[in-house]
């Protein structure tokens, strides 16, 4: 008899003392509305657990480097196998990290040509445009450089000292613009129109140097850097995390081009001289995957055969989840959500392990029901090998696949964390059609008034004009790479005053960053209990003074013990408020500040009731559902489809404008999908008119007009198959998307 995974007490998150067992080789979908408990049971609790056993069998200086999941809470759980994470992350916003490196294909791809492209020039090492011999200098193995509009960056009227340098963290007064009036290199007074050419070069082209006659308060080990190649290496080339908020600055001050030298292939022109059938490898990486495959059918006879027949396999893995429209140059930063989780899902198919246990978290984001075959065909393979699957999804068609159906909730946040029943999938279908109608009353759209765009042809769209009627719904559908997003984020740049778009980028969260603070609402609230007691706003803040001296505002203790993993415990001094006893000992309408950060944002609604500067961003987030979570939950413990409620909620109180929302129904139940509506019909009545990007059947039924693109992806899409309303589309022959709206 099969043993099954057997989980005691567990209390991670909002979980309830959760007692289960999970049967092994088969899959099981884990279910229920957005924050009931899904991701806290089975990422945080059974892929934590599984994670944190096996790292305890390496040596400790390995376990040190290997990734630290921390150990949940959860009295007992046996029979874990070796786990997999697919979770919904991106693959990173890398410039340099492409889908050929992500799927680990270049390696095979740059032997195939050093061994048998012609001329030789070199090993397979050279042909990475990663590697300095074989990156075009030129673009530095980008594909791209920036040319900087001067008159954007420098203000020629004025001088050093008056601020000519237009750009961010330049400022009159900063470090970096001391850089530059410290150097001594300057007469700082005067107007930048009265520069000779010669300091004009020094301040602009600079390469780093020794000034030779600084100001005494330059830093003697500091080196003069001129400001373009200063701004390309901090923002452009290698920006930090923190420093994508001055990216409309970058693209004032600055244009993105092909490098001339490479034509955008990243490599250099002796890497580029060598060919196999008449295409350098630059060529092979921009080919689409269904043309790359082709093209290794060419060489499969050769002396190339065993490395052809990897690559297509490989190729082939990528192809068979619905990717063949993507190229391997395709940098990993411009791809979905549910792109780069079937990526990371390809590196499991050709794998003979058994007996392993599959996380997949949401694997049918971003598909096209015509897509969700392929995957189903997928996971079922990986599973007959004799693995366990785990699935969090929403979509009926995935849920199908399994044996099992633990549903979680009832509700959210604190009401949930409770099995709510496990079932089979009829009886799970049954409790889904009584639970909400997905049916919305549709508006009798007309072309009276219409966002407009006309000939576009970016990427794969083909000359593409489009009307779109507004204060309604629009639905805008087709397979994955058929040319949605390109055309949303072209009618956002045709109108962008107008325009609201919510994409989705996750939010980068951290155990510092709460929803008070990202609401904008935290300062509000310390001003307050700053007023009612006569002291600094900034004793409440557990980032600064209000920190406590003993976790500085963590809430916990972490013990480094060299090579091992840390050992993490609540803070005595603070009981894990993080705060001092002195900010504690503070109180506005008798609630310490820990505890208002405890209330929850329906409570703090009530709380806050008579202040308007808190009460105002509150409100749409109730309306959106997300009242349960409290003011001081920190977001990297919010689930995806949380986050994206979070960020949709924020940008709610317009008026008359352009909502763009690209798959707003990611992680969300059919309760949670039913709740939107109402946001969506509120701005509606606001005369707003919302597009929705999205692949939810039930939810493009409901639209009041529909836009669907096809018939493929790649070069087979990019073209406007049908317009006009949903209840229609069956009528257009070429459309995927009409055949599910019978």
């Amino acid at each position: 008899m099969t043993k099954s995974i057997i989980i005691q007490g567990a209390t991670t998150n909002n979980l309830k003392g959760v007692n289960l067992a999970i049967a092994k080789n088969q899959i099981t979908a884990f279910v229920g509305v957005s924050g009931s408990g899904k991701t806290s049971l089975v990422i945080n609790t059974i892929a934590a657990e599984a994670q944190q056993q096996l790292a305890d069998t390496y040596p400790s200086f390995l376990r040190n480097r290997l990734p630290h999941y921390g150990r949940p809470e959860v009295t007992s759980i046996e029979n874990l196998s070796p786990v997999v994470m697919v979770n919904q992350k991106s693959l990173g916003d890398n410039s340099r990290s492409t889908v050929g490196t992500a799927a680990d294909i270049n390696p095979a791809l740059r032997l195939l040509y050093s061994r048998f492209g012609q001329p030789f020039v070199g090993f397979s090492d050279r042909f990475s445009f990663n590697n300095p011999a074989g990156m075009c200098v030129h673009c530095q193995g980008l594909g791209r450089v920036h040319t900087f509009r001067i008159p954007e960056l420098l203000d020629q009227t004025k001088s050093l000292n008056e601020g000519a340098i237009n750009f961010p963290t330049f400022e009159p007064g900063s470090y970096r613009w001391k850089r530059y009036v410290d150097s001594g290199l300057f007469d700082n007074e005067k107007k930048l129109a009265d520069y000779a050419p010669e300091e004009m070069e020094v301040l602009l082209y600079s390469e780093q140097m020794k000034p030779p006659h600084p100001k005494k308060n330059w830093y003697r080990s500091s080196l003069y850097e001129g400001l373009i190649p200063r701004i390309q290496r901090t923002f452009i080339k290698n920006p930090s995390k923190g420093y994508q908020k001055y990216q409309p600055a970058i693209e004032r001050i600055s244009q993105s081009e092909l490098c001339p030298k490479c034509q955008g292939y990243r490599l250099n022109q002796e890497v580029l001289s060598c060919k196999l059938n008449g295409l350098h490898i630059g060529e092979c990486l921009e080919l689409e995957l269904r043309e790359l495959q082709a093209f290794m059918t060419q060489l499969k006879d050769s002396e190339a055969g065993p490395i052809v027949e990897q690559l297509q396999r490989q190729i082939g893995y990528l192809c068979q989840v619905g990717l063949n429209y993507l190229t391997l140059a395709r940098e990993t930063s411009s791809l979905s959500g549910g792109e780069s989780q079937r990526i990371k899902l390809v590196r499991y198919i050709g794998s003979s392990l058994s007996d392993m246990l599959y996380i997949l978290d949401e694997p049918s984001i971003g598909l096209h029901p015509y897509d969700i075959q392929a995957i189903r065909q997928l996971l079922t393979a990986i599973k007959e090998k004799g693995n366990t699957m785990l699935l969090i999804d929403h979509d009926e068609e995935i849920i199908q696949l399994a044996e099992t159906i633990v549903e979680l909730g009832p509700e959210a946040g604190a009401k949930g964390g409770e099995i709510v029943g496990v079932m089979d999938y009829q009886s799970w279908l049954t409790n889904q059609k009584q639970i909400s109608d997905l049916k919305r009353r549709k508006k009798k759209m007309t072309m009276d008034q219409t966002f407009k765009v006309d000939s576009l042809t970016l990427n794969n769209l083909q000359n593409v004009s489009i009307s779109l009627p507004k204060e309604g719904l629009i639905a805008v559908t087709g397979v994955a790479g058929s040319g949605k997003s390109s055309f949303a984020k072209e009618l956002a740049k045709a109108y962008p005053d107008e325009t609201v778009y919510v994409d989705q980028k996750s939010i980068r969260g951290s155990r510092r960053s709460t929803i008070a603070s990202y609401i904008e609402l935290f300062d509000p609230i310390r001003q307050l209990f700053a007023q009612a007691n006569q002291v600094k706003s900034g004793l409440f803040s557990f980032n600064g003074g209000g920190a406590c001296p003993n976790c500085k505002g963590k809430g916990f203790i972490e013990i480094e013990l060299a090579f091992m993993e840390p050992v993490r415990s609540r803070c005595e001094a603070c009981q894990g408020k993080r705060y001092s006893q002195e900010a504690l000992s503070y109180q506005y309408r008798e609630l310490a500040i820990d505890e208002v950060l405890s209330l929850t944002l329906v409570d703090a609604s009530s709380f806050f009731e008579d202040q308007p500067k808190c009460l105002k961003p509150l409100t749409w987030l109730n309306k959106i559902g997300l009242g349960y979570l409290t003011l001081g939950q920190t977001l990297d413990t919010l689930s995806g489809g949380e986050l994206q409620r979070l960020k949709l909620a924020l940008q709610l109180t317009n008026e008359s404008k352009l909502f763009i929302l690209d798959e707003p129904t990611t992680g969300l139940s059919r309760k949670d999908t039913a709740a939107l509506f109402s946001i969506f019909d509120e701005l509606i009545e606001k005369k707003n008119t919302v597009m929705v990007i999205e692949h939810q059947i039930d939810v493009v039924r409901a639209a009041d007009w529909l836009i669907d693109f096809g018939p493929g992806s790649g070069k087979e899409g990019g073209r406007v198959l049908y317009e006009g309303r949903p209840e229609e589309a069956w009528r257009c022959a070429e459309s995927l998307t009409g055949r599910y709206l019978v």
